[in-house]
């Protein structure tokens, strides 16, 4: 994925310092299935090609948003665009939660799922199979984590009821108080960081609301691994806002996808639409 930026000098520096951050080559973990399958390697890795994608707007096709937001990992990415935190701040605590997250998935394994329902029904079958709706990601698309029997429960009442329900490659229950203790640790990590007022607007997908004091962004990013995603929310507040083009600065359009089945009206494109390499 981030491979593609290495033609640019600006970019060669940043795989550089992450290097320096991290403490091993992001060249040869890009190259590596054994280190791509484990989520400690995979979070700072995915921030760094979503930093290059949101350096890449800025510094070949000069345009600067006007709102952020990310999806669970993406926040990170959105608070160092915001400048709330720097750069390499994030990737220091996003390596430190890819760590975490992986501890706490082998302490306690588990699993995700998307079900294809109105939010409603899907609340309805994870109370009933004993998981957590947790991702919140289009009107009709939550996902649902939890103990592996629990979430395949809630895969099996969901198709038999005519849903469609579609397995995620995870390897724990992400966003569930399973991962309270994980959090606990991330919360200190986070108290150690400045945090300043966002330089555009920073949209919170624990809230779903715009976020301009400091200290209440750190208290729900403190939050963040045991909260749900309400990305639907998300949405609708650049619907609010007036926001008429929203960019996906990322490796994929997922986020594209979804956020055309919230908001037909706003127009939604990925990064590569302006950059060329």
């Amino acid at each position: 994925m981030g491979k593609v930026f290495l033609r640019c000098p600006w970019a060669l520096a940043i795989v550089l310092e992450a290097a320096e951050i991290l403490g091993y080559s992001p060249l040869e973990a890009w190259d590596d299935p054994e280190r791509l399958g484990r989520t400690s390697y995979v979070q700072p890795l995915l921030l760094l090609v979503e930093w290059l994608s949101t350096e890449a707007m800025v510094r070949e096709a000069e345009i600067f948003p006007e709102a952020v937001c990310g999806h669970s990992l993406g926040e990170y990415a959105a608070l160092a665009a915001a400048e709330v935190i720097d750069w390499d701040e994030a990737l220091r605590l996003v390596a430190l939660r890819g760590r975490l997250m992986e501890g706490a998935a082998r302490e306690h394994p588990g699993s995700m799922a998307a079900i294809i329902a109105p939010e409603g029904e899907v609340e309805r079958i994870a109370a009933e199979a004993g998981c957590y709706a947790v991702n919140y990601n289009a009107p009709e698309q939550v996902v649902v984590s939890g103990e592996r029997g629990a979430v395949e429960r809630a895969v099996e009442l969901a198709r038999d009821r005519g849903f469609r329900a579609i397995p995620l490659k995870v390897s724990g229950p992400f966003h569930t108080p399973f991962m309270r203790e994980a959090e606990e640790e991330m919360r200190r990590a986070l108290e150690e960081i400045v945090f300043m007022p966002p330089n555009v607007i920073f949209i919170s997908a624990v809230s779903g609301r715009p976020e301009s004091d400091p200290e209440r962004i750190r208290e729900l990013m403190a939050r963040q691994m045991t909260s749900p995603v309400r990305w639907t929310e998300v949405i609708r507040s650049l619907e609010e806002l007036g926001i008429r083009e929203a960019v996906e600065v990322g490796p994929g359009e997922v986020l594209v996808k979804l956020g055309r089945r919230i908001a037909p009206a706003l127009v939604f494109k990925s990064w590569r639409e302006y950059v060329e390499f």
